[in-house]
């Protein structure tokens, strides 16, 4: 029977800036195993200056010569505004 685990990480601007439209972090997580199955989705804080539209792309996953994986991807913001910060949310599908 199939396992189902969640995590959740946050990204908060420190500052006024945010991450600006059309503007883009790059993640990296490890950590999973061969056969894991794993989402991964961006919540966008709310704020009174309007809608914060987030999208995650260019997932890629990576195994090194000992067995070792990784996987990366990109938060891009693709709203009008800054985003003042996010929560990625993870879920993972182990056998």
């Amino acid at each position: 029977m199939a396992n189902v685990s969640y995590w959740r990480t946050f990204w908060v601007d420190s500052g006024e800036t945010g991450l600006l439209p059309g503007h883009e972090h790059y993640w990296a997580m490890w950590g999973f195993g061969f056969l894991d199955v794993l989402a991964v989705t961006p919540g966008p804080l709310n704020s009174d200056e309007g809608d914060q539209i987030l999208m995650v792309k260019d997932v890629r996953s990576e195994a090194d010569s000992s067995g070792a994986r990784r996987l990366y991807f990109t938060v891009r913001n693709t709203g009008p505004i800054r985003a003042i910060g996010y929560g990625l949310n993870f879920s993972f599908v182990s056998p």
